[in-house]
């Protein structure tokens, strides 16, 4: 009996600390501008999967149809060699009805996450650099104001609780940043704390 009860404890501990496959955006454009590459950066922040992962762009100017997207690359190093991928974005209906633009990536493996507080030696600095995904894409968007995207990522094992998300402007305004520039700042302040 006290077998039992022990194994039972120790399969709900296990239970209790898996992390479970996730995702994160670990570098991100800071505006979609018309005519300009976009580019994004994703990581595991969680367990391993060979499964891949799912990359979607939404919100108001997709569903208006004022974004379009075409193509979206993958740029990683996978055992010492660079590879590029390039898939199309479909623009598809989901079950709510609402338009987005999606891109499956089966082929992708995420490493395990190793945590924060962990000595970091030459294995670990391999499985990040290994499971580190860069995207690039480039959008069209001709309006006259300024509109806002959600760009999600969400690995196919978990894509519930495993996403990503991030809310991005879009405009065609290819002189944003010198219109914007409290957007540089902030930036900086996010990259490097101050």
């Amino acid at each position: 009996m006290k077998l039992s009860k022990l194994a039972m404890a120790k399969k709900q501990l296990k239970e209790m600390t898996k992390r479970g496959v996730k995702v994160k955006i670990s570098s991100c454009g800071r505006v979609l501008i018309d005519g300009l590459p976009f580019s994004f950066s994703v990581s595991s922040a969680g367990d391993a999967s060979r499964k891949g992962i799912v990359v979607s762009f939404s919100g108001d100017p997709v569903e208006k149809g004022e974004l379009t997207l075409d193509v979206i690359e993958l740029h990683c190093v996978k055992n010492g060699k660079a590879r590029t991928e390039t898939k199309k974005l479909s623009k598809i209906v989901k079950s709510d009805g609402k338009h987005i633009y999606q891109a499956k990536f089966t082929g992708l493996e995420l490493e395990e996450f190793a945590p924060t507080g962990k000595k970091a030696d030459e294995e670990m600095f391999l499985a990040d650099i290994s499971s580190q995904y860069t995207f690039k894409t480039v959008p069209e968007y001709k309006q006259e104001t300024d509109g806002e995207i959600m760009l999600t990522v969400y690995p196919i094992e978990e894509p519930l609780t495993g996403l990503a998300v991030e809310w991005k402007p879009c405009t065609s305004d290819k002189e944003w940043f010198s219109h914007n520039p409290d957007a540089l700042k902030a930036a900086k302040k996010r990259r490097f704390g101050r």
